[in-house]
């Protein structure tokens, strides 16, 4: 085999170079080979987006013929490189099974890996070499500083050295004294050498034989005393040599012993090298990778020794190496010096490192932190074609600010570094974000603000930290809290769609389902995420998407949808804002979402942050994903990281001038013009109407002198009649605000409605605006009240302000809300009369909110073409959204372009309005919907269409929902129980306490209640045919139920629980609110149930449809179901026999039904005088015995899991 391989044509390095390709030579080694090609990964690690490619092997054996050396060539400067050399050209190289006897000599490479490093050079792997010639020279040492080969049979033992090699520090540049030549600068590293106290080694003999030494007696030695060697000046270049022989034994001769002045007034005895100073060869074995068996566990100071795994990734230009994809090594100190083996794929011994667990609660990681006295060895080279390991010579501000942490510190802040860098790529320049060696970036800002000083350490320099590297507190354990994780938008939003999707499997695909007008409708699943219990933080541009024309957060890698409550008029969409405290909200369809999968990664995972990788959006997932957060804290949510320009000239413009009161009226929502179409963009517009109103704001009476002289008076007429003090307090900037005193003037001129033009440059102003809400803006030549005339369309430019502005007295002092601009604060007496007057203008101007629900149906008039098309009065609706469900329908027009008329959603919305349900039918796009809207939502509908033919609400193209209040509550929203609203919200029945009923009058002052009781009786039962204005128009007929009393029985006590329509259609049995349960595998099947209750529904509806309206009254005993029911009607006629029968009927299943599941809360004495009152007007009295509650909720009782929730409990509290 011999004679083959040296028979084989060699291969010159110029050729190498010239191909300037990845290549290996390793593909013919024999099998046996104690070093074969190593195999790559089974797998390729999680954070990698491709199947890594492998080194394209040669086609024939082709050796190399060198000579390796030690000398640096100018072109590298990277210490810890060996060099190799032929006639044509020389490399860098790292070879395996390295032995001394090779430095200097010819020799053969058997198998290599080539990898070309930019401009022109290469780095060679020797994987098998053989000396070309041996036994020419006979030789056992090197001379330190002049590498040259010698034969040493004996040594002084005082100068000698003998032991087993700990480590080595970097290569560095130190001033050294000399005698007559003053100061010079001298490299030179250090090595820590364990040496045996034996008679041996301790003698004092001038002479000693070196096999005495290391021959039969080398056995014999224990290596326990610590002592410290310096390769200064010409000996440096060993450093090579010397980091390769870490982990094993090393002999050395003819060194001087020194004390060495360290700094501080601190020094120490070592050993230096001299001119005679010799290594001696091993004459046993060669060295290898080995321990002294003392070193392979966790040492104190949480210093450990050895660590051998395979490089799975590497980060951040090689300053994070990924081991076995659940290390990561950190490698940030710059004088630190890895070999260019160190590639992806290749296998590593680690030695000396300190390790931490970070306890980070978005991922689990163990880091490694490397110190001056780390070494890294490659065991096995990559077969991969990775890039060759760069040692970075940056010294920014940044690097050694990264320096100076402590190692988790160190990683969060290079976390830091790959988000801002994904976050704001294109955005901010790579000099803004990380800085330069004299300007420090945003990172550094950022996280010089976000660490604590507990975990800054002074950095002492090399000689220092490797001597006494345990008083330097390297590696030293800090407890304190750690900063958030600042998450790419795109990680985030990918995070968030798993665990949704997993919490659908560990609720094992349950949902729940309303029924409406005798159909099932899905209701939406809700998850909420609170950022404490990611430990994330948000960074990032507000906006207004062109695609949806809602508010969003927005970085590089992606955005998403954001509700602010208290949102100012002043946000810039210039500034970067850091969201500390926020919900994410996300909610979705079950039964759309089982196809999907989880992800095999974690978003939030190092690596996924590390690498620049966007996690595509999952295809065909239906889930709303937005963020609830508020801006009234400016420390924890609303941190502006760069000095917003717009707030200081917000600041300066509001310091004086006149300015114009503004009553926003409504808002247009924004329109989408053709299906795909963006809903913003460089044409389009929203519009708002508002009402000029006759108060203009003045910081000094004589602005208006300044003023009067240039302004037309056709224009703007700005002339009063009465002045008002008040003290105006400026708060538009986050850290500054402006207190001054001014005057409110009214004006002569009357009020007048004006339509604002908002274009895409001013959206974001158009955001923040209330309906409702009055504001300033500044009085000028030209401005935006100045150029309004009757009902003019006014165009609100981005150089427009329209200040938010509240009213206040003087005794109520300053208030703290961030959604308010400007307070004007006024006396008692100025201020009651403002609210007079304000009151007075705006009376006939403003849609009123509804109070009652008192309509009679009417016959809805035809249109044209023989189409209904709604007419009516326009309205306003407020109230809590209890359900939405939707049902896809073709518009009338179905002969026209499909492109004009589209496929639209019909959407029908229930609304708690006064304890009573109003249903609000609309069809607009998704995009007239606010961000959040759904069950739990408090919501103002503006210019609601209640038609005059029906008394049916409609939403119009007009209509505008305005969001007051969310429920951001897992515990409020989750469907996970086994329980449904009688409305179909998303609000648990587990809400209130479970108590009995003979506790409840101990328990009134509570809101709400749980009781688990049956029917036992009917008191009171009124039903009429509803109106279409409580039902969609899809609905034909219904039955409604204006009083329910029903006497319940939990066996302690009874009470009569008083019911609204739908709960009093679920005690019956005419509805079945229990959710659907369904696996993942089931498939949907009719309710037999369901359509029994629709029969009931029908007939029910066809004797109300006969006799009008049915009063079922109980006048015997309350336990009795219905023996003694009487039953009246409003018509002449008498009640049919068998009609009669029926409801006695269906009051009987009532009682003989399950036990129920009923939210309710003690009825206070205004709502039981209003049930008096109509009991009175069926000649009935209110004098049952019973406690009155009113139930909000109600469920069929699951017993099995009541019973195990109770056990649990029981469990918890042993």
């Amino acid at each position: 085999m011999e004679e083959q391989e040296t028979s084989l044509n060699p291969i010159s390095l110029s050729d190498l170079l010239h191909r300037s390709r990845p290549l290996t030579a390793a593909t013919f080694l024999p099998t046996g080979h104690p070093n074969p090609r190593p195999k790559p990964p089974a797998t390729p690690p999680p954070s990698t987006p491709q199947t890594p490619k492998i080194l394209k092997p040669f086609t024939h054996p082709s050796p190399l013929i060198g000579t390796l050396t030690l000398t640096t060539p100018p072109s590298c400067s990277n210490s810890s490189c060996l060099h190799f050399s032929d006639h044509s050209a020389t490399v860098c190289c790292d070879i395996l099974d390295f032995n001394l006897r090779i430095i200097g000599q010819t020799i053969r490479v058997l198998a290599w890996n080539f990898i070309p490093v930019k401009p022109h050079g290469g780095y060679l792997e020797i994987i098998r070499w053989s000396l070309e010639q041996i036994g020419t020279t006979k030789f056992n040492a090197f001379y330190l500083n002049s590498v040259l080969p010698t034969y040493e049979e004996s040594i002084i033992p005082r100068c000698l050295v003998y032991g087993f090699l700990e480590s080595v520090s970097p290569v560095t540049n130190v001033p050294c004294t000399a005698n007559k030549t003053g100061t010079k600068n001298l490299n030179g590293f250090l090595a820590e050498v364990t040496v045996c106290e034996c008679e041996l080694c301790s003698s004092r003999d001038r002479v000693m034989s070196l096999d005495d030494l290391i021959g039969k007696h080398g056995k014999d030695h224990v290596f326990m005393k610590s002592k410290i060697l310096y390769f200064c000046g010409s000996a440096s270049v060993w450093y090579s040599v010397m980091s390769r022989l870490v982990g094993g034994t090393v002999l050395i001769s003819g060194m001087k012993k020194k004390m060495v002045f360290l700094g501080e007034g601190k020094s120490l005895m070592m050993y230096v090298s001299t001119e005679k100073a010799v290594i001696h060869i091993p004459t046993s074995v060669t060295c290898k990778n080995g321990g002294n068996g003392r070193n392979n566990t966790v040492r104190e100071k949480r210093m450990c020794s050895v660590y051998t795994g395979s490089v799975t990734a590497m980060y951040m230009q090689g300053m994070v190496v990924e081991l076995d994809q659940k290390v990561l090594l950190l490698l940030t100190d710059n004088q630190l010096s890895m070999p260019h083996s160190l590639r992806i794929g290749a296998i590593v011994t680690v030695r000396n490192f300190h390790i931490e667990d970070p306890k980070f609660s978005w991922t689990k990681v163990t880091i490694f932190g490397s110190c001056y006295k780390t070494s890294v060895r490659v065991n096995v080279f990559s077969p991969i074609e990775s890039g060759c390991y760069q040692v970075l010579q940056s010294r920014s501000l940044l690097r050694k600010f990264i320096e100076s942490l402590q190692f988790s510190a160190r990683l969060w802040v290079l976390l830091v570094v790959s988000s801002f860098r994904k976050k704001f790529a294109g955005v901010l320049s790579e000099i803004e974000i990380l800085g330069s060696k004299h300007m420090e970036g945003l990172v550094q800002k950022y996280s010089s603000s976000s660490l604590p000083l507990s975990v800054f350490r002074f950095r002492h320099g090399v000689l220092s930290e490797y001597c006494l590297h345990d008083l330097c507190g390297c590696g030293k354990e800090i407890d304190y809290s750690y900063p958030k994780l600042v998450v790419p938008i795109s990680n985030l939003i990918a995070k968030c769609e798993d665990m949704y999707i997993k919490s659908l499997y560990e609720m094992n695909r349950q949902y729940s389902s309303i029924v409406c007008g005798g159909k099932s409708h899905d209701q939406p699943f809700r998850k909420i995420l609170k950022s404490d219990d990611m430990n994330i933080v948000l960074l990032g541009n507000l906006r207004v998407s062109e695609h949806s024309g809602k508010l969003q957060l927005n970085d590089a890698t992606g955005s998403i949808d954001v509700v602010i409550p208290d949102l100012p008029s002043v946000w810039s969409v210039k500034d970067i804002y850091e969201i500390n405290e926020f919900d994410v909200v996300m909610e979705g369809y079950p039964r759309n979402l089982e196809h999907l999968e989880l992800l095999n990664n974690d978003p939030f995972a190092c690596g996924n942050i590390f690498n620049h990788f966007h996690f595509p959006r999952r295809k065909n997932i239906n889930v709303n994903i937005y963020i609830h957060c508020y801006m009234k804290d400016a420390k924890s949510r609303n941190h502006i990281l760069r000095p917003s320009v717009d707030m200081e000239e917000n600041l300066t413009e509001l310091e004086s001038g006149l300015f114009h009161l503004l009553l926003l009226v409504h808002k247009f929502p924004v329109q989408q013009k053709f299906p795909g179409d963006y809903v913003v963009s460089n044409n389009s517009s929203v519009y708002a109407e508002a009402i000029i109103l006759p108060w203009n704001l003045a910081h000094h009476n004589e602005e208006i002198d300044l003023i009067d002289s240039y302004v037309d008076k056709n224009r703007c007429d700005l002339s009063c009649h009465r002045e008002i003090p008040c003290t105006i307090d400026c708060r538009v900037h986050c850290e500054k605000s402006t207190v001054n005193s001014g005057n409110l003037l009214n004006c002569t001129t009357a009020a007048k409605k004006v339509l604002l033009e908002f274009k895409s440059d001013s959206f974001s102003k158009f955001e923040s605006l209330r309906i409702g809400g009055y504001y300033l803006t500044k009085h000028r030549y030209k401005g935006l009240v100045c150029t309004a005339k009757g009902s003019d369309k006014v165009s609100v430019d981005s150089k427009s302000h329209l200040w938010n502005v509240s009213f206040s007295a003087d005794e109520a002092g300053p208030t703290i809300a961030r959604s308010v601009d400007i307070y004007l604060h006024l006396s008692p007496d100025h201020l009651s009369f403002l609210e007079v007057k304000l009151r007075e203008l705006k009376q006939d101007l403003i849609i009123r909110p509804i109070n009652s629900i008192k309509v009679t149906s009417a016959p809805t008039q035809s249109g044209a073409f023989g189409v209904n098309l709604p007419t009516g009065n326009l309205l306003s609706v407020q109230g809590r959204v209890m359900a939405v469900h939707r049902s896809d329908q073709i518009r009338p027009f179905t002969r026209a372009h499909p492109r004009i008329v589209p496929r639209v959603s019909s959407v029908c919305i229930h609304v708690l309005v006064d304890r009573n349900i109003v249903k609000i039918s609309s069809s607009l796009s998704e995009h007239s919907y606010p961000t959040g809207f759904g069950p739990g939502v408090k919501a103002n509908f503006h210019r609601v269409l209640l038609t005059a033919g029906g008394g049916v609400f409609k939403l119009t193209p007009a209509s505008f929902i305005e969001i007051d209040s969310m429920i951001i509550d897992d515990d409020q929203c989750s469907n996970e129980h086994d329980v449904t609203s009688v409305v179909g919200t998303s609000t648990s029945l587990l809400t209130g306490p479970a108590v009995l009923i003979s506790e409840m009058t101990h328990f009134s002052d509570r809101k709400k209640m749980r009781l688990h009781c049956k029917v036992v009786s009917v008191y009171i039962l009124v039903m009429e045919k509803t109106s279409e204005f409580l039902q969609s128009s899809k609905v034909n007929s219904c039955v409604n139920f204006p009083l329910a009393g029903f006497i319940m029985d939990d066996g302690s006590s009874s009470c009569c629980c008083w019911a609204d329509t739908e709960t009093a259609m679920t005690l019956l049995g005419s509805h079945k609110w229990s959710p659907h349960k369904r696996t993942k595998r089931s498939s949907y099947k009719p309710d037999k149930k369901l359509e029994a209750c629709g029969y009931s529904m029908s007939r029910m509806s066809d004797i109300l449809n006969q006799n009008g309206r049915v009063v079922i009254k109980n006048h015997g005993s309350v336990f009795d179901s219905c023996l003694d029911a009487a039953v009246s009607v409003d018509s002449d006629g008498a009640l049919k026999e068998f009609d009669e029968q029926f409801l006695k009927a269906l009051i009987l299943q009532a009682c003989c039904s399950n036990t129920w599941n009923v939210v309710g809360s003690v009825l206070d004495s205004e709502a039981l005088k209003q049930i008096e009152e109509q009991l009175q007007r069926l000649d009935m009295m209110m004098k049952l015995p019973f406690v009155n509650i009113w139930a909000s909720e109600v469920s069929h009782l699951d017993t099995l899991n009541e019973g195990r929730k109770l056990l649990q409990q029981l469990l918890k509290s042993e």
